[in-house]
This record gives C-alpha cells, sequence and structure tokens, in this order.
C-alpha cells in the first residue's frame, strides 16, 4: 500500500528534513537536488570528480551536457521507517525536458541518509540546468506488511553526501 498526502504530512518530519508541507502530492513527496554531484572524469582512476552546486542558481545552473551521466545528492535527508520501504520517479515534468533516471533509487527499511541519483541528459542537442533546490523527483513510501527482520545496514547508511560506487 502507497501511503497517501494525509499520511506524508502527518508523518513528514519522520520521513525527510528538510521536510517542505508543499511539496506533498496526492501519493508522493517531491525532493530536490542538493549541494553537490559527481561528474565522469578519464583522467581519475574511480571515473569521477566531485562538484560543489552551491554558487549554482537557476540563473547559473551547472549544464548538463546532452548524454552526460552525473550522480548528484538530494537536498533532503531520507528516512525510511521500519515499517516503510521507498522508491523515487522522476517528475513526469523533467522526464519531458530530456531528464532520465536510472531506476536504482529503492531504499529499504531503516534507511537514513541523504539519497545519491543517477542522472543523463538524454536530449541531442540541448543541455539542461542542474543547481540546489531544483525539484527533479518525486518519493514514494510503501508501507511493508511487517517490520523486516534485518533493517537496512549496507555500504550507503548514513551517507551525508552524494556517494559514487562503492565495490562490493
Amino acid at each position: 500500500m502507497i501511503l497517501s498526502d494525509r499520511e506524508l504530512r502527518r508523518r513528514g518530519h519522520e520521513l525527510l528534513e528538510p521536510f517542505t508541507e508543499a511539496f506533498v502530492n496526492p501519493a508522493s513527496i517531491d525532493i530536490c537536488i542538493g549541494k553537490t554531484l559527481i561528474e565522469e572524469d578519464i583522467s581519475i582512476d574511480d571515473g569521477g570528480r566531485q562538484f560543489d552546486l552551491d554558487l549554482r542558481t537557476k540563473d547559473n545552473p551547472y549544464w548538463l551536457l546532452p548524454g552526460q551521466f552525473v550522480l548528484v545528492a538530494t537536498l533532503e535527508r531520507l528516512k525510511v521507517p521500519l515499517d516503510l520501504a521507498m522508491d523515487l520517479r522522476l517528475k513526469s515534468s523533467r522526464a519531458r525536458e530530456g531528464y532520465s533516471h536510472l531506476l536504482a533509487f529503492w531504499f529499504d527499511p531503516g534507511w537514513d541518509g541523504i539519497g545519491t541519483l543517477e542522472l543523463t541528459n538524454v536530449n541531442q542537442y540541448r543541455s539542461l540546468p542542474l543547481y540546489p533546490g531544483l525539484r527533479i523527483g518525486q518519493v514514494i513510501y510503501h508501507r511493508l506488511t511487517e517490520a523486516p527482520e534485518r533493517p537496512y545496514q549496507g555500504k550507503y547508511q548514513h551517507a551525508d553526501d552524494v556517494e559514487g560506487a562503492k565495490g562490493d
């Protein structure tokens, strides 16, 4: 079962920080791009270079080039109580602009931390802006039938910024 707007509002600060009531939709909560991203850089061994978005704005964004792939931190600290699981969908308006998000954004019960979005510009000719506060996606909370035996305690738990790939 997916949580409705009423329950999302009631549990808002339990689910994410900062919680903005105006971002609640009928069955999801909008989330925004945070302050950092990792861009591909073939001159670096692990393949990526962290880029600070703090000074970027709607009028002076980081430009995501056609075909470019980046990892971007969420503005919000995401929290998943033990009775829920969470996933993300790109906002349809962003998809229509040419943003694409890989379907790797699933959080198990017990997750707590900054999320990392995998974004690509699928346009052939037009660059897309990225800046802190850009509403990019919406998180959907699913109620579990019962609490899990083992809540999430994986390698990305308590992330405090954008996270690159970590080996298994």
